[in-house]
């Protein structure tokens, strides 16, 4: 699926996050955001973030779209982010093991969350667990699931 614009198909936090809070909404039951939200705050929740790392040598020929034989980066590095937040004064803490499960689950490497149809330009080729992070602040408990993530920019998603 072609992008219609580089814009689009450089709009990766915005495709990845999308994606992420489907399907974790789904596996969790969970209210899911992305970092772009205005949201209301509700608890429990889920947070995800998608930032961008360095791109990956060799540039090479886009293979597809309006010029073919343009030279670009295709394959990129960036990290996720999963962040759940519970309430303990209301007795949700109990759950933030079930709910960092569900989390996992979604998120193993042989998962098929991430796939054309939730991003239809990119194909994952790495995604592993780099760690979790877990903050008590009063009544608020944060557990940040960590990911490394290599992608690429699929040959028919360049724009004509």
């Amino acid at each position: 699926m072609a992008a219609t614009d580089l814009d689009d198909l450089l709009s990766f936090e915005a495709h990845f996050e999308s994606a992420a809070a489907t399907f974790l909404n789904t596996a969790t039951g969970l209210t899911c955001t992305g970092t772009a939200s205005e949201a209301t705050l509700t608890l429990p929740r889920i947070e995800v973030r998608f930032d961008m790392g360095a791109a990956i040598d060799p540039p090479a020929p886009r293979n597809g779209g309006g010029a073919p034989n343009t030279i670009d980066y295709r394959a990129y590095e960036a990290s996720f982010t999963a962040e759940i937040a519970t309430d303990n004064a209301v007795g949700q803490s109990a759950n933030m093991a079930t709910h960092r499960t569900k989390v996992r689950v979604a998120m193993m490497r042989s998962a098929d969350n991430w796939d054309s149809s939730t991003l239809p330009y990119y194909d994952i080729k790495d995604l592993r667990s780099t760690g979790e992070e877990i903050m008590v602040d009063e009544d608020l408990n944060i557990s940040s699931l960590n990911y490394a993530v290599i992608f690429e920019i699929r040959d028919d998603a360049w724009p004509a």
